[in-house]
């Protein structure tokens, strides 16, 4: 009722100027409809979002406004400077290769050291002292590895707590848009199914998908330091439930809002031809003109409807810039430092990096499905349309 209330107070007096003959051509229209939904969907997303969003976007925008970017992108133009934006991820990637490099030489560090004291006893019997040696040269490595895995999958939870927080509130900003536009029936019919996936989404991703890939991680290392504790066949197993299971949850959620978006969309539009046939045939003297009125500012609040619904997309792009090329620089590290080491570290220090890469590529693609989702969602309620 509060979105009806607001949308009303917005377009009431564009349709009447346009009833009752007012010189008010598409063009002023739609420029009176952008000053006052950018206003207010400013001041929904401020409420809910706002922190998060300037602090997502200001490194690669200079200063903005969220009403500033709403109103140049319904207007055709590009709110940032695509130079700048490349520049800075650039500059970002590459400090997150140098923080993992450190990492990396590290664990190389501590291969070559084992592998020296391996070639330095090898013509002597190799007891107790050497098997402590080589114990804590791999307790190092792991020590290392599970230290940026672990820094990975909480940047992945907090990540994902960031794009709920923003997904919370640019939803129902989006549905209002999309009640301007006289999709009510679709609005009221995505608003809880969206919400409630979104939450399900969250839960899964931070209560089982993240411990696995934990569980999957101890139990590889583990596997690498003892020859007798063998738990391969387990790990392969719970990373294929993890890559499976984010499958699954990422078919079934775009099925299931895209056929909820299908079923909606056919009675929006037997809504919009009844509500213009009311006002045309059953309004006298300007029910007409109210008619076409009616048209043109549903056809105008759809522009600001997409414009939303990119800066939404551009948000989710900004909030998972950071983390993904943290994790993608230590992925890279990763696999790297294992290539190199394969030939001269002992297997297991090896076995172990491996592993823990696994668990990282396991953290990526968590974060990229639900980021997928969430883009997901905005692009449905974009392409609704009466």
């Amino acid at each position: 009722m509060k979105k009806l209330l607001l949308i009303f107070v917005i377009i009431l007096p564009l349709l009447c100027s346009a009833a009752f003959g007012e010189e008010n051509d598409a063009e002023n229209i739609q420029d009176e409809l952008l000053g006052g939904y950018a206003d207010l969907y400013e001041q929904q997303l401020a409420d809910g979002a706002g922190e998060l969003i300037q602090n997502s976007v200001s490194p690669y925008s200079g200063g903005f406004s969220i009403e500033e970017m709403i109103t140049r992108i319904a207007k055709g133009e590009i709110p940032l400077d695509a130079r700048s934006v490349g520049r800075e991820i650039a500059d970002m990637f590459f400090g997150r290769i140098r923080a993992a490099a450190k990492n990396m030489l590290g664990m190389i560090a501590v291969m070559v050291l084992s592998s020296f004291l391996s070639e330095a006893v090898s013509g002597f019997e190799q007891g107790g002292a050497f098997k402590i040696a080589s114990y804590v040269c791999f307790i190092a490595v792991a020590s290392i590895a599970s230290n940026v895995l672990y820094s990975s999958l909480t940047g992945v939870a907090v990540a994902v707590d960031n794009l709920a927080l923003f997904m919370r509130c640019i939803v129902p900003v989006i549905l209002t848009a999309l009640i301007s536009c006289g999709a009510v029936v679709s609005a009221a019919a995505l608003e809880p199914a969206l919400l409630a996936v979104t939450e399900i989404s969250v839960s899964l991703i931070k209560s089982v998908f993240i411990p696995l890939v934990m569980i999957g991680a101890g139990l590889g290392v583990v596997n690498a330091l003892s020859d007798n504790f063998k738990t391969t066949k387990l790990i392969e197993f719970i990373n294929s439930a993890v890559k499976h299971g984010l499958s699954v949850l990422l078919t079934i959620f775009a099925a299931f809002t895209g056929l909820r978006s299908i079923a909606a969309s056919g009675a929006d539009a037997l809504t919009l031809k009844l509500t213009k046939f009311a006002s045309s045939n059953l309004i006298p003297v300007v029910g007409g003109a109210l008619s076409d009125s009616i048209e043109a500012v549903m056809r105008c609040s759809a522009v600001i409807k997409n414009a939303l619904g990119i800066m939404g997309v551009l948000v989710i792009f900004f909030i998972l810039a950071q983390p993904v090329l943290e994790i993608a620089a230590a992925l890279l590290m990763f696999r790297l430092t294992a290539a190199i080491c394969e030939p001269i570290a002992g297997k297991p220090m090896v076995e172990c990096v491996s592993n823990m890469a696994d668990g990282i590529a396991a953290a990526f693609s968590m974060l990229v499905s639900v980021s997928v989702m969430f883009i997901i969602i905005i692009t449905v309620m974009i392409n609704i349309s009466v």
